[in-house]
Formats: C-alpha cells, sequence, structure tokens
C-alpha cells in the first residue's frame, strides 16, 4: 500500500445511514406490521418496568415516575408522567381512518403516591421568583384515571413527499385520589387505513430523502410503498442562496468555495423569485426543491430585504397562560406543504392553520439559515466567516465554552451550569436520553455563576483567544447577550470564529432593528460565523431541568455527535422534529418557531477536529489499462478526492497518458477501484499514481510494468 497523503482541515458531508428495520432505544421496542389486506399497520412497543423515587421539592415529599428512556412531561401543575412519542410511516397513497390502542395486563405499581407535578414555565429573562410547582386541586382530587387516555393524536405531518402519524402513547396511569399507579408493559397500535391515492407533490423519490426518512419513523418498511418518479431533475444542487440582486455578487466567493468542497451550490434572486412577499418567497423555494433538488436554503439578506414570516404563537393554552406573541420564524421557508394560515386571519401558525384546519407543517423539507446582511460589505464579513471556518486548520477547534448565569431562586433551575452539565458528554436526565459533547475530543471550559460570577470581560478574553463552540443559558434580550451588548461585539478582535448556541430570551429577533445575533455574524469582521438564537422568550422550568429550550439544546448536539448530522441547518431542525411529539406541551411550540439559525445551513462542524482522512493506494493491477483501489484508512470522511493515473513509456517512449477522475466522498474504510481508459503499447511503462483530497499535499507514487499489447499484473 502507498500512502499518499493526509488531510487535516476536511469538510464533513452527513453519511445517511440505513436504520435497522427494527429500532430498539433504551426506552421501548418498537416492532411493526403491515396486514395482508394491506389497510392496516400494526405497532408494538414494549417498556421496562417503570421506577418510583421520592423527591424533595421545598420540603414538600413527591413521588417520581421514571420510566428508562421515555420522558416525563405534562403541563405545569399536572402530575408528570411518562410519554412515548411514536412515529409511524402510512403507507404512500393512503389515510388514517382509525386508531386503536391495546395493551397488556394493567400492573399495579402500588397506592399513596404523591406525584409530582410539573413546574412553572419561566422565560428566561423573568428574575423574580415565581411560586413553587402546585398539585392541580381539581386533578389530584379527582378519581378518575390520569391521563385517562392511552394515546393521543399530534397530528399527521409531511416530508418530502412521505406521510408521518405522530402520536403519544401513555404507559403509565395515575389515580390522584387514591395515589394508585399502574402501567402496561406493551401497548400496540393499530392504524386501520383507507386509500385515497395522493401523490404529495413534494415528493421526489430521491435515494437521500429515503435514507432520511427511515431514520425518522417507527417503521421503516413502509418506505417500500413509496413508488420512484419517472424522472429526476437535470440540474441538481444542494445548495440554493437566495438573496438580491445588488448583493449577489456578494455571495459568489461563498458560491465558489462551496462548490469546491462538494456542495454544489446556485444563487438566485427576488428577480428570479418574481415577487418579495413571504408567499413568493416560499413558492419559489418551493419550486427549488422539485425542480433543482436542493437540500439547503441560505436567505441572504435582512428582514427589510428579504422578508420573514411572522408567525404567532401561545403557551399552553390562552385561557390559562398570558404569553402569547408575533415572530419571526424561517421556519416557514423550510416546511413547503400546504397553508400556515387555513383561517385567514392575521396569525400565521396556529395549530389549526394547516391543510383542512390541521396543524401546520412542522417536517422540513429543506434547512434554512439567514444571513442577516444589508450591504455588501456586510455580506463580505458574513462570506469570509464562513469560509474561514471551512477552511480552518486551528487548535481553537478542539475548545468549548459552557457559559451559565444565575437564573433566580428556581431550585434545581436556580443556576444555568446544571442545565449545561447535561450537553457534557450526554445525559439521561428528565427521562431522555441525548449524547453530548465528547469530553475526550474537546477541551471543554465553563463560566459559571454557579461557581463564581463572571463578566462580560471574562467571555470577550476567552473568545478573543480563540473558542470554537458556546453553549449559553442566561438572562438576554435584543440587543444584549452572554453580559454583552451590541457594541462590546466590535471591540473582539478574534480571527478564530466561534458558533453560539443561546437560550437566552430575544437576542434572535430580527425583525426588531439589529439583534445581537445579526452583530456577531454579519454586522461585524469577527466574532461568530454562526449562531442559534432566540426570536422571543427563551423557556425553563421551575425546580426542574426539563426546560422547554434545554429539550432543543440537549437534542441538537445529540443530532450532531448521536446522528450523525453536522450540517448546522439540518440539526437545528431535528432538533426541533425530535420535539414533535410534545409540540402541545407549555411552550414547545413556541421554540419550534423561535429558533432561528444565522449562518449557513450547510456549514459542517468539525466534529473531532483532530480527525483526518488518510488516503492510500493499492493493490494496482494490469489489463487493457490501469486499475488502482484508493482507500480512506484515516478516521474522518474525505471529500473530493482527485486521482490521476499517468503512463509514459514504450518502445522510443511512444506512450504517454493520463487518465483523471474525483470521487466525491469516500467514507472511512470505504474504497474505490478507479481505472484509465484501455489503451495499447510495446516495451517497459512506467505509472505514476496520484491521489488528493481537497486542500491536501500533492504526493506522487509510481509503479513500474511491461506494456506488451496489454497490461499483466503491475509488480
Amino acid at each position: 500500500m502507498m500512502s499518499v497523503m493526509e488531510k487535516v482541515t476536511f469538510n464533513y458531508k452527513a453519511v445517511l445511514i440505513v436504520a435497522s428495520l427494527i429500532l430498539m432505544s433504551a426506552s421501548s421496542l418498537a416492532v411493526a406490521e403491515r396486514r395482508d389486506n394491506s389497510n392496516q399497520i400494526v405497532m408494538n412497543y414494549s417498556f421496562e418496568q417503570p421506577t418510583i423515587k421520592k423527591i424533595n421539592i421545598e420540603n414538600t415529599i413527591y413521588d417520581e415516575v421514571v420510566l428508562p428512556g421515555v420522558s416525563s412531561t405534562g403541563n405545569p401543575d399536572e402530575p408528570c408522567l411518562p410519554i412515548k412519542g411514536s412515529y409511524i410511516l402510512l403507507p404512500q397513497g393512503t389515510t388514517v381512518d382509525k386508531i386503536t390502542i391495546t395493551t397488556s395486563e394493567k400492573m399495579c405499581l402500588g397506592e399513596g403516591f404523591f406525584v409530582k407535578p410539573v413546574g412553572e414555565i419561566v422565560p428566561l429573562s423573568k428574575r423574580d421568583l415565581v411560586s413553587l410547582p402546585t398539585p392541580d386541586e381539581k386533578i389530584y382530587s379527582s378519581s378518575n384515571e390520569f391521563p385517562g387516555d392511552l394515546f393521543t393524536e399530534v397530528g399527521v405531518y409531511w416530508f418530502r413527499g412521505y406521510k408521518i402519524l405522530v402520536l403519544d402513547l401513555y404507559p403509565v396511569q395515575y389515580i390522584p385520589a387514591s395515589g394508585e399507579l399502574f402501567c402496561y408493559n406493551d401497548m400496540t397500535v393499530s392504524v386501520k387505513l383507507s386509500w385515497d391515492k395522493t401523490i404529495n407533490p413534494l415528493y421526489r423519490g430521491f435515494e437521500k430523502d429515503r435514507l432520511e426518512i427511515i431514520n425518522k419513523v417507527d417503521n421503516p418498511k413502509a418506505v417500500t410503498t413509496y413508488t420512484q418518479p419517472d424522472a429526476h431533475p437535470v440540474d441538481s444542487y444542494d445548495l440554493l442562496i437566495l438573496t438580491t440582486d445588488g448583493l449577489k455578487d456578494g455571495f459568489e466567493l461563498l458560491k465558489n468555495a462551496h462548490d469546491y468542497e462538494g456542495i454544489t451550490t446556485v444563487i438566485k434572486t427576488l428577480s428570479d423569485v418574481g415577487g418579495s412577499t413571504p408567499e413568493d418567497i416560499r413558492d419559489y423555494i418551493g419550486d427549488a426543491y422539485t425542480d433543482l433538488g436542493i437540500d439547503y436554503v441560505l436567505i441572504g439578506g435582512d428582514d427589510d430585504v428579504v422578508p420573514a414570516r411572522i408567525l404567532w404563537v401561545f403557551g399552553l393554552d390562552e385561557e390559562t397562560t398570558p404569553y402569547e406573541t408575533y415572530m419571526p420564524s424561517d421556519l416557514y421557508y423550510g416546511c413547503l406543504d400546504g397553508p400556515y394560515n387555513y383561517d385567514g386571519d392575521n396569525k400565521w401558525g396556529e395549530p389549526t392553520d394547516g391543510e383542512g384546519g390541521g396543524d401546520v407543517d412542522l417536517f422540513a423539507e429543506v434547512y434554512v439559515g439567514r444571513a442577516c446582511v444589508g450591504n455588501l460589505n456586510e455580506v463580505g464579513y458574513f462570506v469570509d466567516k464562513t469560509i474561514s471556518y471551512m477552511q480552518s486548520d486551528d487548535e481553537y477547534l478542539d475548545k468549548v465554552l459552557l457559559a451559565g448565569e444565575c437564573l433566580g431562586d428556581y431550585g434545581i433551575a436556580t443556576w444555568g451550569g446544571n442545565y449545561l452539565d447535561q450537553l457534557i458528554d450526554g445525559s439521561n436526565d428528565d427521562g431522555y436520553t441525548t449524547v453530548g459533547i465528547p469530553s475526550d475530543v474537546y477541551i471543554i471550559d465553563t463560566l459559571y455563576d454557579r461557581d463564581g460570577d463572571w463578566s462580560k470581560s471574562d467571555i470577550m478574553a476567552l473568545i478573543n483567544d480563540g473558542v470554537h463552540i458556546i453553549n449559553h443559558l442566561g438572562h438576554s434580550y435584543y440587543y444584549y447577550n452572554m453580559k454583552m451588548e451590541n457594541g462590546d461585539v466590535y471591540s473582539l478582535i478574534n480571527d478564530d470564529y466561534c458558533f453560539i448556541y443561546s437560550q437566552g430570551c430575544m437576542a434572535g429577533g430580527f425583525d426588531e432593528g439589529d439583534c445581537i445575533a445579526e452583530h456577531f455574524t454579519a454586522k461585524s469582521q469577527n466574532g461568530a460565523f454562526a449562531a442559534i438564537m432566540n426570536a422571543r422568550y427563551g423557556w425553563f422550568w421551575s425546580y426542574s431541568t426539563d426546560g422547554d429550550s434545554q429539550r432543543f439544546h440537549r437534542q441538537f448536539w445529540d443530532a450532531v455527535f448521536d446522528e450523525d448530522m453536522p450540517e448546522i441547518g439540518r440539526a437545528n431542525q431535528d432538533s426541533k422534529e425530535d420535539n414533535l411529539y410534545i409540540i402541545g406541551r407549555s411552550c414547545i411550540r413556541w421554540v419550534y418557531y423561535e429558533l432561528n439559525l444565522f449562518g449557513d445551513p450547510s456549514l459542517a462542524f468539525f466534529k473531532d477536529p483532530h480527525a483526518h482522512p488518510d488516503i492510500e493506494i493499492g493493490d494496482v493491477t494490469g489489463g487493457f489499462g490501469v486499475e488502482a483501489m484508493i482507500k480512506n484508512t484515516g478516521d474522518a470522511d474525505a471529500t473530493g478526492v482527485e486521482w490521476t493515473i499517468t503512463v509514459t513509456g514504450g518502445i522510443f517512449d511512444l506512450i504517454n497518458k493520463t487518465f483523471s477522475g474525483t470521487i466525491p466522498e469516500l467514507v472511512v474504510d470505504d474504497e474505490v477501484a478507479v481505472n484509465s481508459d484501455i489503451f495499447l503499447g510495446l516495451g517497459p511503462i512506467k505509472i505514476a499514481i496520484t491521489a488528493e483530497c481537497n486542500e491536501g499535499s500533492f504526493t506522487d507514487e509510481t509503479a513500474e510494468g511491461t506494456q506488451f499489447f496489454f497490461l499483466t499484473k503491475i509488480p
């Protein structure tokens, strides 16, 4: 084997792994069965035995029900009980007729339990003391089972033409008056189907779409019911940059950089759209999705340049919670099925604003990010920082910072650090398991008020020194985040740019002037190459680490490090879809809408800054040409592997031929055969074979053989 090169700087491109046909988690085993008459889907869910432990909240002793791998949740002051999300792929051309649940024999866990209530939802900008979690008297005095139902239908949604039924299952029931708890070890979901033979117009039939849907549902076998279309787009791209005529030229460098890295990119403007309303833009993105095959969209402009859709959202319900607002949400440009304002009022995004009065589309066909730029100078800042990160191999890439503030007097939720600790390596707290940032790969530093007050000068010094990833949980506002104000961003001098994920309130409200997320990413030369921030309130729970915003934060890093989704836009959307089954809980829908990405959605994290490809050449053979095997023996995927085969020599040196090509992606441990064309000649020859990754060094390796009309084995 001949070692050719080692590439330290690389671009991760997602490798979609086909999920097994039986999906198993720590919580349950889900087995799908489709009846022979093709009009029914049967899903069997098995659960482990729940455990019950005592918990003390301000001198009141409660019982906490723990079902391994199944999160316990609910709305404030209700009993906190396990809920299992079920994602069922419906066969193509079918609709749900009836859903029934059958269970194993009821198993009693005992009586006299006082199940802890769900804590109060608290906006992160609120600093005053709130009341303790208080059992809802109406529920806790009842002799009826709670929640009573065995399931709730969350909704039917579409992803790239695949139809998904989402349910909530309730394997544990509670009778508050007697304190009795009981559970079901097995639950069987039967979905009776009827046929409507409808083919969703957003169904493309791409292999990459099929691989993605397999990893989203509990019954991946159902993908075989989806037929392949007759034709695919002639021109195919990965990324659409949508901007204005005046800003278009500024994005050309980014397009070229992506094209070089294997992310094929096309730039279009509002002139191509033919309009400038959010409806016009969404329709155009839908056309680009089907006609150009795109997966990612970068919106190139402030909201007054390329407008955002303003969605309306409320927490819990209008009777019990005063929290409701309008917010800018680029989710509207990613979720392309159906309307977002079915009733035609001024409240877009209501849970009844989808097709036929159902929920709006919440599975994204394309992954969206925004560059909040208003002129070519700002485009230059954004593009330079994005490309710099794409090409970086600096030592700072192994540095991660967790910045947690004091949130108020809320028990365990007093300290942001108690939440952020769950991001290190991973956590199974609060009944669900997520993989976090690996401490054996990254150097993880903390700034926690829990450990001593920190100031803006502390975090600015760390940014200037170079930090790759910052996770923040603390108080924020439109022009304030991480104890910094807008003006402080311009005092930063770092040229090793960071990524920021903040749960703080309003820091991503890009419809309110220039918010601080815009200053970090597009208005300044330094700071961050990308950020994910809230358009309005971020949310946590009093006396619990199971905050609504925390759910998304944990699932984001789980997508990156466990689900092999290093692309920022994909990971952001996956964090939402993983929480879709609890969309009706407290302020989950609120966070679903408000988490916008300020950055290039196709940009991929360096998941392991120490990993690199190692490209080797071996098994050089001859026939009527030359063949060689090129293999990646490193510990990171390689993209854009360029190879050449040069053959010279023969009698009177008459043979002089060069053959070349590119392997778009070579994942770890894979090998690909490369071949020259057929050629003939006489006499001894010299063979030079090269292979290099994007931005790698060039190495020339040779072999020798004898050419006599055709080649034999090369020694």
